[in-house]
C-alpha cells in the first residue's frame, strides 16, 4: 500500500507565500526577488512560453532580464492553483496572467498555464522545475 502524502498548514502557508512573493517581484520587475525564488543552481528547469528549456539559474534570470528589457510596466496575478503533496516536495498546478505595457506599443495580455515542482532548500521553499505554456482561448 502506498504512503499518503499530506501538505501541512506550515508548508502550504510557505507555498503560498512564495507564490505571493514571486508574483510581487515580477510585477515590480525585480530580478532580484524573482530570482530569490528560484533554486540557484546549474540544474534548475524552466520551459518558457515558446517551448525553450531553460538550464541553470543563469538562463533563467537572462531570460527574466529581457522580459523586462522595454517595458514601462508589468503586473502578474495567479487566477487559480492547486498546491499538491509530493514526495520530497510539493507539485502546483495553475493559472497566471501577465499584462504587460511596453515603453513604445499597446498593452499585452499573455495568460498561462503551469506546473512547477517546489522543495525546501535550506530551510526556503523554492521552485526546482517550472513549466509554462500559453493558455489559448476558447
Amino acid at each position: 500500500m502506498s504512503e499518503q502524502l499530506h501538505l501541512c498548514e506550515a508548508d502550504l502557508a510557505a507555498n503560498q507565500e512564495l507564490d505571493r512573493r514571486f508574483t510581487a517581484a515580477m510585477s515590480r520587475m525585480d530580478v532580484e526577488v524573482a530570482m530569490s525564488c528560484f533554486w540557484d543552481s546549474p540544474h534548475v528547469l524552466l520551459v518558457s512560453l515558446d517551448g525553450t528549456v531553460l538550464r541553470g539559474s543563469g538562463a533563467i534570470r537572462e531570460t527574466i532580464e529581457r522580459m523586462f528589457e522595454g517595458m514601462e510596466s508589468v503586473s502578474l496575478e495567479i487566477d487559480e492553483i492547486t498546491h499538491s503533496p509530493a514526495p520530497e516536495g510539493v507539485v502546483a498546478v495553475g493559472i497566471a496572467t501577465y499584462r504587460m505595457q511596453p515603453e513604445d506599443g499597446p498593452p499585452q495580455q499573455v495568460s498561462e498555464l503551469w506546473t512547477d515542482v517546489r522543495q525546501k532548500v535550506d530551510d526556503r521553499w523554492m521552485y526546482i522545475i517550472d513549466h509554462v505554456q500559453p493558455l489559448q482561448s476558447p
